[in-house]
């Protein structure tokens, strides 16, 4: 039995301490400190004294990291209690948020053009990749007449076919200056885009960044033509596909699987550099990190990147690259009205957040202000809609979307577009605890829309709707949203195509431009007025969910378009296209997290500003 005296939870004990109760509950979870008792509904319950050791704790470590007169020493929060306000270290997490990539790191392979003469490369591998039934020719051709035409003859047996991505990795024993050649087929002319072209090296580089670190790659003119005849684009879709292949998730691994990084690319076939090229090597460097960030955060545990180590981690993107940061905490979200977000983050102890970054160019940007809105459901299962357990584990990823918004305003305030861009991410899980919303229950969103509840698994549009409120009350004109937000979008295009609705035909028009040069796929799908009716409600102005399977996708762009105010507006489902689980498709698209979007945001405030 716990002592007599008065007991505490977390959330007294962290107004004692001058922390934030998360902060008390994350060192429960972690062992750190163990409460004297548990209350008859599981709640920790902590004494005086063990406040007291825990005040002692703080301040020791506090001793230790900050000497006297360290700046450190005077930040953080300040104790609440008797006496003088004192500030205390930051309490330690199990998992605490790391930086946004540091500038040393920033692009991290570095690229160079080179002229198509074999003798002078410098590197551990050489890629030629060649299109299916076009003959090798330029520096492929001068490699095969090393090698004693044996790349010829392989392609002639079929041992390197012509299928897309067939790839082939050979040593060259001495015989050029570099260890190992790789073929990669690129398929049919016909069919190669930047999609296509981003894979098929990424699968590649996969493979030779256990080797190889430093890696050489012609384009030969048919492969340049097949992709527009544009040097930039295709620079790009090589760089970033080589670098996408540096994606990691070994994390939690105490040995990596596949160690290894492509660190420095040299591009032969595109002539000399000139000040575009150069300009767009370094754009492909910075935007595959930023995909590779996004993916990172995808695979990450929900208890080890909870709602809010992300938004620590939005705001260390901020500081990283000069962008503005606010994060709103549950009761700054409450005084907004959002209740259709506190409604979904009602089933879970993770308190939401609300992360706002914003970027605004030197010289004011004129009157269009893009706002870029990412859904940040940490964990989805589904509430009291529970879903199924097969396949629930992938629900860690249903922020995928506030992912992609963040990573992308970090490259953003680098590439500085003309055009002021604001992200809002909605931040929370959405879980069957006792305070769960249930169905049939019915909530005032911020712009004051009453939503019945039908279906909890129908969460992701009620955090959108308040989030793209607060865009437009910040001064968003136009707004684009991100979110793996039904699985009907999957059944309908598959894997490798994210879904796009919108009520503006220029901005769709401008996002798939963006998509196109970011290499990704966007479809659109149609919102005809025959669509609204399935929402209508008898108790409330709209429904969530229309309780049928029937054009899922395009009846939760349908709800979302209710909170736009008429503003120029996409949505971009992409629940299908986030995260590669096909078995087949593996073979031509990586598996696992793909960072969808990341790239796109980066490029499309270039685009709408013209």
């Amino acid at each position: 039995m716990p002592p007599a005296g008065p007991l505490y939870g977390p959330v007294e004990v962290g107004a004692m301490l001058g922390v934030k109760p998360q902060v008390v509950i994350n060192w429960i979870r972690e062992g750190r400190t163990i409460p004297h008792g548990i209350d008859a509904i599981g709640r920790h319950r902590f004494t005086e004294a063990d406040v007291s050791a825990l005040r002692a704790a703080l301040g020791t470590r506090r001793a230790a990291q900050s000497p006297a007169g360290d700046p450190a020493s005077r930040r953080g929060p300040t104790q609440v209690g008797a006496g003088p306000a004192r500030p205390v270290a930051a309490a330690p997490t199990m998992d605490p948020p790391g930086r946004w990539i540091p500038e040393s790191r920033r692009g991290a392979m570095d690229v160079a053009l080179a002229a198509g003469d074999l003798g002078g490369i410098r590197a551990d591998a050489l890629v030629l990749p060649y299109l299916a039934s076009e003959p090798l020719t330029g520096v492929a051709a001068a490699a095969d007449a090393l090698l004693g035409g044996l790349l010829a003859e392989m392609r002639a047996s079929g041992e390197a076919s012509d299928a897309f991505p067939d790839r082939t990795i050979i040593p060259t024993f001495g015989r050029l200056p570099v260890a190992r050649i790789a073929i990669v087929s690129l398929g049919a002319a016909a069919e190669l885009d930047g999609y296509r072209l981003r894979n098929a090296l990424e699968l590649c580089g996969r493979q030779l960044k256990r080797t190889a670190s430093r890696v050489a790659i012609a384009l030969e003119p048919p492969v340049v033509a097949a992709l527009g005849g544009d040097r930039a684009a295709a620079l790009r879709g090589v760089v970033e596909g080589l670098g996408l292949a540096n994606s990691e998730t070994d994390a939690d691994r105490a040995e990596p699987r596949h160690p290894g990084a492509i660190t420095s690319v040299i591009v032969i076939g595109l002539g000399s550099a000139d000040a575009a090229l150069t300009e767009a090597g370094r754009q492909a460097g910075l935007l595959a990190e930023a995909t590779n960030t996004t993916r990172r955060w995808q695979w990450r545990p929900s208890n080890r990147f909870t709602p809010t180590q992300i938004a620590a981690e939005a705001e260390a993107v901020a500081r990283e690259t000069g962008l503005d940061a606010h994060v709103l905490e549950p009761s700054e979200i409450a005084v907004q009205g959002m209740g259709a977000l506190l409604a979904v983050a009602r089933g879970s102890h993770e308190p939401p957040r609300l992360v706002v970054l914003r970027y605004r160019p030197a010289e004011g940007g004129g009157d269009t202000h893009l706002a870029l809105v990412g859904k940040g459901i940490t964990f989805d299962s589904g509430g009291i809609s529970i879903k199924p357990a097969a396949g629930m584990a992938t629900m860690k990823a249903d922020m995928s979307g506030g992912a992609a918004v963040v990573a992308a305003m970090g490259v953003i305030a680098q590439l500085r577009p003309p055009i002021p861009v604001t992200g809002v991410v909605p931040l929370t899980e959405n879980m069957p605890g006792g305070g769960a919303t249930k169905p049939g229950d019915v909530v005032r969103a911020m712009n004051g829309t009453t939503v019945e509840i039908t279906n909890t698994d129908a969460e992701g549009r009620l955090v959108l709707a308040d989030a793209l409120a607060y865009a437009i009350k910040l001064g968003a004109t136009h707004l684009v949203d991100v979110a793996t937000l039904t699985g009907a979008v999957a059944i309908a295009l598959g894997h490798p195509v994210a879904g796009a609705m919108s009520n503006d035909r220029q901005l769709l028009e401008q996002v798939r431009r963006a998509a196109e040069r970011a290499g990704e796929r966007i479809w659109e799908l149609p919102m005809f007025p025959e669509h609204d009716v399935v929402l209508e409600s008898d108790v409330a102005d709209i429904k969530n969910s229309a309780e049928i399977r029937a054009a899922g996708s395009i009846n939760g762009a349908v709800f979302l378009r209710r909170f736009v105010a008429d503003r120029p507006w996409v949505h971009l489902d992409i629940a299908g296209a986030a995260w590669n689980e096909q078995a087949g498709l593996g073979r031509l698209v990586p598996k696992g997290p793909t960072g969808v979007m990341t790239r796109t945001l980066c490029h499309l405030p270039f685009v709408v500003a013209g």
